[in-house]
């Protein structure tokens, strides 16, 4: 069957916030076209598909798509102990992540949207009206359009060819699905033995199945089978993974997410929290401020990088400050050492910090949490102290 080459607008990445973008922009009355490497939307896929309940109800997904439902968080202190957190309330669910993919994908379809399966971008080049965009085969034809919506994962080599600089920093995320015996909650393991960058995750998926995975920089699959070997995991997984899979995760922004007819979403342009790594609700929500800007470039067959930094704008107002704030609790919290992060842990569950971190507790919006842990005369004064040393630290690094 032959398909169509000529579209007003072409997205590229099948994700959520892809699809998003892709729908937005038809529903406006925009020929777009929906551009996915793999043979099928969703798959493969490395998440672990946690949103907040905001997301699900500002997006009105599902509640098919509902695997758990997370009213609170077990943590495991790096020496093992165990402590249990409950809001009192849903913060969040999580979702089967290819099903939310595909349940998205058919949405963008439903309003007209060409979805193309099985198309590899390995050229951009842009011409005087438009972007063509070549692929991997020799039988796939290139494919035009008046603009573009970059809405890949950040490690993908497209984004190397854009000229649009490098993220300040990243992580990998290594991720596996195991049988796993008791996995009722989500569980947060602490210590930099199972996860040198953060946390490692044990996410419930019902009838006896979790996601599994860890934030690390770098040999994923090495600490994750460490991790599965810890003495208060071991003895729950009744089999060894058989496929591990890591991705890069960037920590802070592009430089710039747009030039002359392109603007960049999602992951690939840095929109993920800090503290989780979680993206999806923010590239969606970046996903729709893109159609938005591109709804009044299209209508006024302008396209050049001064009226698309529109976008950069709104999305930086929106989520800035949240992803910046995170990046700073982040430093904080890697700076601080195994001993430090059990006494940390200890405090937060011993000295009523609970009690207000249970009323300002939001999945998806870390801020307003953040500064009043760091304003809290005990807490606080350990994260600005661990802060501190790691600055002096790596000043001594400089001057040697």
């Amino acid at each position: 069957m032959s398909i169509e080459r000529e579209f007003d607008v072409v997205v590229v990445g099948g994700g959520p916030a892809g699809s998003t973008a892709a729908r937005a922009l038809a529903e406006r009355g925009f020929h777009t076209a929906l551009v996915e490497e793999h043979e099928a939307i969703g798959s493969p896929v490395n998440c672990s598909g946690i949103v907040g309940v905001e997301a699900v109800e500002r997006f009105d997904l599902p509640r098919s798509l509902i695997r758990h439902t997370l009213d609170g968080v077990e943590f495991r202190s790096p020496r093992g102990a165990r402590h249990v957190f409950r809001a009192g309330r849903p913060l969040a669910h999580v979702l089967d992540r290819t099903a939310l993919d595909r349940e998205l994908a058919r949405r963008a379809q439903a309003v007209g949207v060409a979805l193309l399966l099985s198309h590899r971008v390995v050229g951009l080049r842009r011409q005087s009206r438009g972007i063509e965009l070549t692929f991997d085969g020799e039988s796939t034809r290139p494919l035009r359009a008046r603009a573009m919506v970059l809405a890949t994962g950040a490690g993908v080599s497209l984004l190397k060819t854009l000229d649009l600089g490098g993220y300040p920093g990243w992580v990998l995320g290594a991720q596996t699905e195991v049988v796993l015996a008791d996995a009722e909650s989500v569980e947060i393991h602490l210590g930099k033995r199972w996860a040198p960058e953060g946390f490692a995750w044990i996410v419930p998926l019902g009838q006896g199945m979790a996601k599994v995975g860890l934030l690390t920089h770098r040999d994923g699959p090495e600490y994750l089978r460490r991790f599965l070997e810890r003495p208060e995991v071991r003895t729950r997984v009744a089999a060894k993974p058989t496929r591990i899979r890591s991705s890069v995760l960037p920590l802070g922004f592009l430089p710039r997410s747009f030039a002359d007819r392109l603007l960049v979403v999602g992951e690939a342009a840095g929109h993920i929290k800090a503290t989780t790594c979680g993206g999806i609700y923010y590239g969606m929500l970046a996903a729709e401020l893109a159609a938005e800007v591109l709804e009044r470039a299209l209508k006024e067959d302008r396209f050049d990088a001064v009226r698309l930094s529109e976008y950069e704008k709104r999305w930086r107002a929106l989520l800035g400050s949240e992803i910046e704030t995170g990046l700073r609790a982040r430093r904080a919290f890697h700076s601080l050492s195994d001993d430090q992060m059990e006494r940390l842990v200890s405090i937060a569950f011993e000295a009523g910090v609970l009690d207000w971190i249970r009323e300002e507790a939001d999945f998806d919006w870390h801020q307003e949490l953040i500064r009043a842990v760091f304003r809290h005369q005990i807490v606080g004064r350990l994260l600005w102290t661990a802060l501190r040393d790691r600055v002096q630290r790596l000043r001594g690094r400089g001057a040697a």
